[in-house]
């Protein structure tokens, strides 16, 4: 295939996501893999999903929390540094909203359990 103005954009404009730490290169090159005579377009279209998605399953999540102080305070944090391109700190606010989520899954698993003990015992 020819090298043509657009291509040669293309391919600054991709290195520029790389080089900002907006795309991970590796992460790339593994979904580079995945595309084949089947699926020539696989990268295109899990872009493509990104794009349409992301933001939806960010809401998702947020209205998720039924006012979860914490999680909610750490979804904040995420959602400030996706919007200001700060990967790693991106990456960590997402670890501490995981460890967030589990605490309170758990905590509020066995308050759920209490209450239905609590109905038992009523009847």
């Amino acid at each position: 295939m020819a090298s043509t103005p657009l291509r040669q954009q293309l391919s600054i404009m991709r290195q520029s996501f790389f080089d900002e730490g907006l795309l991970d290169q590796g992460q790339v090159s593994y979904l580079e893999t995945l595309e084949n005579e089947d699926d020539p377009d696989f990268i295109e279209n899990v872009f493509t999903m990104f794009l349409r998605d992301s933001s939806r399953y960010i809401a998702s999540i947020e209205k998720a929390f039924l006012g979860a102080s914490k999680i909610n305070d750490e979804n904040n944090k995420l959602r400030k540094f996706f919007h200001e391109g700060d990967l790693e700190s991106g990456k960590a606010a997402l670890q501490k909203l995981k460890a967030e989520h589990v605490n309170f899954k758990q905590k509020l698993s066995v308050y759920v359990g209490m209450l239905n003990q609590a109905k038992l015992s009523e009847y």
